[in-house]
């Protein structure tokens, strides 16, 4: 486990979401796996050791949505996308654990 005065962080990061209250879920084509809020199901942002680039994983079975599939050079930009994603589908990252 790292150390909160380290700067070495985990290659697999949670993202835990929640939809934004008072407004409804959407997506564009058809309905968001609503165990993402319950904590069945669990979206992870990970770094490939190989290539470094960093790409989105569920964490059980489950199709990753198509604009999800793609890979990013940090994991800033893996999350700012992510960012972007979901609040264009009522849904925002409340949390990111190591």
């Amino acid at each position: 486990m790292n150390s909160p005065e380290s700067n070495i962080r985990s290659i697999d990061r949670k993202l835990s979401l929640a939809p934004i209250e008072g407004k409804s879920v959407k997506n564009s084509s058809g309905l968001v796996d609503t165990r993402l809020f319950t904590g069945d199901q669990q979206l992870l942002l990970k770094m490939d050791p190989q290539t470094c680039l960093w790409y989105f994983q569920y964490t059980n079975t489950g199709l990753l949505p198509e604009p999800l599939k793609g890979k990013f050079t940090g994991f800033k930009a893996g999350l700012r996308f992510a960012e972007d994603y979901f609040s264009k589908r009522n849904i925002r990252i409340t949390r990111v654990e190591d």
